[in-house]
């Protein structure tokens, strides 16, 4: 092979090998992109809106729920049975809705939390746990997190969706308790994300 041939080719071969290595980097660095901001949006703090900023109220964990109370929540992504004890549905003057809930598990435990739950930034709180001897147990660790559209722990995601909020706005207790006895607003069936 000619000399200038040589060249050309080794010339044409280099140029192939550097374009498939800005790409892989391009493709690298646009991965490690995407990945962090996945990762801040996860993370993200509740919005300061300055003098304006949202202060939460004192909670004080309600009487242990009564089972006359409790009202059940069609959810079809779990077999365990969801309440709402309809007297500890409160929407405060933070625009928090507190409820107690109760899952009764198809082998019969009772799960029992005192929450809140936020429309405005879609997140939620547990408060306390209910003990067996119908006493609450202050959560230890009781931090605001976002609401997953996830298999685990679905029925928060379809409160927040279709029971308690009608967007970022807090729906009023009477239209609340409506909608969750009758399994919430009318809307198409979605799949979890996970």
């Amino acid at each position: 092979m000619p000399v200038a041939s040589r060249q050309r080719h080794l010339r044409a071969s280099y140029l192939r090998s550097a374009w498939r290595c800005v790409r892989a980097c391009a493709l690298f660095g646009a991965g490690l992109l995407a990945a962090s901001l996945a990762g801040a949006q996860s993370s993200l703090p509740v919005p300061d809106y300055g003098d304006n900023a949202w202060k939460e109220m004192g909670v004080t964990p309600p009487a242990y729920p009564a089972p006359a109370g409790l009202v059940k929540f069609p959810s079809s992504w779990t077999t365990s049975d969801v309440f709402i004890d309809g007297a500890t549905l409160a929407v405060g003057d933070d625009n928090v809705v507190r409820y107690t809930l109760v899952i009764k598990t198809a082998g019969g435990a009772e799960n029992v939390t005192f929450e809140g739950l936020r429309c405005e930034t879609g997140q939620i709180r547990v408060y306390a746990f209910g003990r067996r001897d119908r006493t609450w147990s202050p959560a230890r660790v009781s931090d605001w997190k976002p609401i997953a559209d996830s298999r685990i722990n679905r029925h928060h995601f379809e409160f927040w969706r279709d029971v308690f909020c009608d967007g970022k706005v807090t729906e009023p207790r009477a239209i609340i308790l409506k909608n969750l006895e009758r399994g919430g607003r009318e809307r198409q069936p979605s799949i979890p994300s996970d």
